[in-house]
C-alpha cells in the first residue's frame, strides 16, 4: 500500500476472488476508504492453463497485462533496468524547467528542492532498488537547481560542500 493505492496479490482461485470481493466493501465500512472498481484492474502474473475469464466472471474490473505502470514506475516480472527509470529523470527535469525564470530566491529553491526534488529519490529507495546511476543523475539536477537556479553550475556558485 502507498497512500491511497494498493496492490493485492491473490491466488487465481474463484473462491479467493469471491472472498476478496466480500472483503473490499467490509474494509471500506471499517476505514471509510471505498474501492473504486472503475479504477481497479487485475493483472495476471505467470498464469498458464488457467481459465482466467471464468475465474474473473462476476468481478467487474479491468483486465491488464504486464508490464504496466504503478505509482509512476513500470511493473514487470524482470528486474528494472536504468532505461525504465528515465521517465523519473525527465519528470524532475520538467519540474525544474517550469520553475526556471521565476526569479526564485535561494530560500525558495531550497524549499522546492527539499519538498519536491528530494521526495522522488526517497520514493525510489523505499519502493524498489533504483540503480545508483539514476539517483546520481537526479542528485545532479537537484544540486544544479539549488545552487545555480537556471544557469550552469560551477564550483563558485556552491555555498557549502554538497555532502553537508
Amino acid at each position: 500500500m502507498y497512500a491511497d493505492d494498493a496492490a493485492i496479490f491473490v491466488k487465481p482461485d474463484r473462491n479467493d476472488l469471491n472472498n476478496l470481493a466480500l472483503l473490499l466493501p467490509s474494509f471500506g465500512e471499517v476505514t471509510g476508504l471505498r474501492t473504486n472498481l472503475l479504477k481497479t484492474s487485475v493483472t495476471p502474473i505467470s498464469y498458464n492453463e488457467i481459465d482466467l475469464e471464468a475465474i474473473l466472471s462476476g468481478f467487474p474490473v479491468l483486465r491488464s497485462n504486464l508490464p504496466f505502470k504503478y505509482l509512476g514506475l513500470p511493473l514487470m516480472v524482470r528486474r528494472l533496468r536504468k532505461i525504465d527509470f528515465q521517465p523519473l529523470v525527465e519528470k524532475a527535469t520538467s519540474k525544474i524547467s517550469g520553475w526556471q525564470g521565476r526569479h526564485l530566491t535561494q530560500a525558495g529553491r531550497v524549499c522546492l528542492t527539499k519538498s519536491v526534488l528530494s521526495s522522488q529519490p526517497v520514493y525510489l529507495l523505499t519502493i524498489l532498488e533504483a540503480p545508483i546511476e539514476i539517483l546520481e543523475v537526479i542528485n545532479k539536477l537537484r544540486k544544479k537547481f539549488l545552487w545555480a537556479g537556471d544557469s550552469t553550475l560551477t564550483g563558485e556558485k556552491c555555498k557549502v560542500n554538497w555532502t553537508r
